[in-house]
């Protein structure tokens, strides 16, 4: 009965993932070729904006802060991430290409002397502390994230991670948003994940939500997964085909000596843009992503790195986890 159930929610799942991937869903080992760039699937991708502003409305100010050891689950941080690309780090997701991010979301440096003591599995008063709370069952992964502690005026990317143990909700997650392979690239196709031999090494991710923390590392999120994304962006790097309304003002307050370099006496204004993995998308307006069903899967934070390229800037570590169970409705 049990295998019948879980054959009939797999077909089910396939049905709406093969619309989310837009003509790319594939079947155990069967898959189609990558569509030309001429094709009618093409022609849909291009047709929708470029970003979104995802979730919720946000708070203009910090609200309050309400969740605790009895209704939520504190985040872990994961150890070993390099502070550069010079030392070695443990494997993140089956990924050692990882480095943490020294500066904030304005290029800001950090104070050596705050790098120094930064750990993201400090368990201490001082340490970060992310906590999670799921409101499940809905028709979507939601809930609320209240954060203390992290890296100051500096942007976090929210992802449902896939459980390789829920290889139906791993699929489903990673074919509404995105795979990750060992090695440094990180633009891999429905294609790429088919036919990896190695699927154990494979990370399934939906960057779905973001958030950016004030002077003192901290935040408030109330997220609901509406949006499948590719990377975040300041405006200052790239603007173009952004409407205002998809703009996220960020005041950045650098004044702190503790913190920074170079502290700076007046606050600047950051434009913060998510683009889409407009892949995913049949329209413009589609919040749907996730197929109903029960999923065991992780919630995790990932620093953005602004596509960096100097040391300091970051490679999209993945710094804080914690496991789920939640129910989406149909």
């Amino acid at each position: 009965m049990r295998a019948g159930v879980r054959l009939l929610a797999w077909v089910g799942r396939l049905a709406v993932l093969g619309l989310a991937a837009v003509g790319l869903c594939t079947i155990g080992r069967l898959a189609w070729p990558r569509p030309a760039p001429d094709s009618p699937v093409q022609s849909v991708v291009r047709k929708i904006p470029i970003s979104k502003l995802p979730g919720p409305p946000r708070e203009s100010k910090m609200p309050e802060l309400v969740l605790s050891d009895e209704n939520s689950i504190r985040m872990s941080g994961i150890e070993g991430i390099p502070k550069t690309r010079r030392e070695p780090g443990l494997p993140i997701g089956g990924n050692v290409y990882e480095e943490g991010r020294w500066m904030d979301i304005a290029g800001q440096l950090y104070h050596p002397d705050f790098v120094a003591r930064f750990r993201y599995d400090d368990t201490g008063p001082e340490g970060p502390q992310v906590r999670i709370r799921i409101d499940s069952p809905g028709p979507t992964l939601q809930g609320r994230l209240e954060a203390r502690n992290l890296k100051p005026n500096f942007a976090y990317q929210i992802k449902l991670r896939g459980d390789p143990a829920d290889r139906i909700g791993f699929e489903a997650i990673g074919f509404a948003g995105r795979w990750r392979l060992p090695g440094w690239g990180t633009n891999y196709s429905d294609f790429d994940y088919i036919q990896y031999h190695d699927k154990s090494r494979v990370e399934a991710y939906l960057l779905f939500d973001f958030f950016v923390t004030d002077r003192d590392g901290n935040a408030v999120r109330t997220f609901a997964l509406d949006s499948s994304l590719h990377v975040l962006w300041n405006a200052t790097q790239r603007r173009k085909e952004v409407p205002d309304a998809d703009l996220l003002p960020v005041v950045v307050d650098a004044s702190v000596p503790a913190t920074y370099y170079y502290p700076r006496a007046k606050p600047t204004t950051q434009w913060i843009w998510a683009e889409r993995e407009r892949r995913r998308y049949l329209s413009a307006d589609q919040t749907r992503f996730l197929p109903a069903g029960a999923y065991h899967a992780e919630i995790v934070l990932t620093e953005e790195s602004f596509h960096g390229g100097s040391r300091g800037e970051g490679f999209w570590a993945t710094v804080l986890r914690c496991p789920v169970e939640f129910v989406v409705e149909d």
